[in-house]
């Protein structure tokens, strides 16, 4: 656990996953730990907590083959899962639920006298598990990167999770954390407003939200089409929830001829990946998929737009970055991503409709917007918003606070 003792108010981030990690999730809290001499000028002494403390390395993830493998077990199993409820449970136990005991067990071996001042939670289940066993009167907040539902993502991925066979578990983990937790921030204000929707027994005053924020980064110029395709991109798992097949669907209600005038790469693997290769394959755009890499921003760099069509969100740090590469988006009205684009000026906004869509490429190819000059704007918002020193500063603010 990195610490600095000379801080007055003392901040752990407990996250239940490696901080390499190829996922935004892990890019997040790693995000955060690189600032801890921000931070300390800020008054605030941060920390980690993560499985690479609680097994005394951290881990590597340069090994692509065997994250393949990995993964390919991963999205078999998935599969299963749509359809028995106790593979579901065994699914969100092995891949959430493990790891969150293991490192609530080996955080509680610490002694109370070296313990933070607030121990804020990332994940609902972690949160869980420490709040059922609570042995001490420190501050307990939790982000939840989501739409504002406490149960919205697992569902996305977990269909059979809506099932009334989980009902108990889920009320049992609502009621101990909503009611014991001291603080429950969003990743945006839309989340923040959806929660006091969804659960209005739980005061407003107990709820803040604030923006994730990345680093700037040294980046080489975009590069330049050498052809008049329009060069999409899309950055994140291959899944239900992220809805790549959703822009394969629309990109084939153009004819052939306008589909040849779209380039689309996919970075990222997961379980959707068979069935988008089968539909790309009867495509006549150019359709790339890249796995998963280290060497994203020169997907980025190379492409005219960023698109996310997903179904579930919080605020995707994909789209920030994206920003950060001064690129266009294309994404939906969901979450905190109406937050971050300007209709029509940094940006385009659709509902989850594979028509809109559609005819958005329609336009597209009729109107030839000017991405460089959207994409600037879009880099301005992401100094404005989504940096990392107004990240720093808003949660400097709110930690103080307690």
């Amino acid at each position: 656990m990195n610490e600095n003792r000379s801080i007055m108010k003392k901040v752990t981030i407990i996250f239940p996953g490696w901080i390499k990690a190829p996922n935004g999730a892990a890019r997040f809290v790693f995000g955060l730990r690189s600032c801890i001499n921000d931070f300390a000028n800020q008054g605030i002494g941060l920390s980690t907590f993560t499985l690479d403390d609680v097994h005394g390395e951290v881990r590597n993830f340069s090994n692509n083959d065997k994250i393949k493998r990995k993964a390919s077990l991963k999205n078999k199993l998935m599969r299963y899962a749509k359809y028995s409820h106790l593979m579901t449970y065994a699914m969100i136990y092995f891949s959430g639920l493990r790891y969150s005991k293991r490192i609530v067990e080996a955080f509680d071996e610490i002694p109370n006298d070296e313990l933070p001042d607030i121990i804020h939670f990332q994940d609902l289940f972690t949160c869980y598990y420490y709040l059922r066993k609570r042995k001490n009167k420190k501050s307990v907040y939790l982000t939840l990167h989501s739409n504002g539902s406490l149960w919205s993502m697992y569902e996305e991925y977990y269909p059979l999770f809506r099932s009334c066979f989980f009902g108990i578990m889920k009320r049992r983990i609502e009621d101990v954390v909503l009611n014991r937790v001291d603080k429950v921030n969003f990743v945006a204000d839309f989340p923040r407003w959806n929660f006091c929707h969804l659960y209005p027994h739980i005061s407003s005053q107990k709820t803040s939200f604030v923006y994730n924020g990345i680093p700037d980064i040294e980046g080489g110029s975009k590069g330049i089409s050498s052809t008049n395709q329009t060069r999409l991109v899309c950055v994140g798992t291959l899944c239900n929830r992220k809805n790549q097949i959703g822009i394969l669907h629309a990109l084939s209600k153009l004819t052939s001829e306008q589909q040849k005038s779209f380039s689309m790469t996919f970075v990222g693997d997961g379980p959707s990946r068979n069935i988008l290769e089968k539909v790309a394959a009867t495509l006549s755009a150019d359709i790339y998929f890249v796995g998963n890499s280290n060497q994203v921003n020169d997907y980025l760099t190379n492409s005219d737009a960023f698109i996310l069509f997903s179904k579930d969100e919080g605020l995707p740090i994909s789209i920030i970055e994206a920003m950060r590469c001064g690129l266009p988006i294309i994404s939906t009205r969901i979450a905190g991503i109406p937050e971050m684009i300007v209709e029509g000026i940094s940006g385009y906004l659709v509902d989850v409709d594979e028509q809109q869509l559609s005819e958005l490429f329609e336009k597209i190819l009729i109107d030839r917007p000017d991405f460089v000059k959207m994409g600037e704007k879009s880099r301005i918002i992401y100094e404005e918003k989504f940096s990392q020193k107004a990240m720093i500063l808003s949660y400097a603010k709110l930690w103080q606070k307690a």
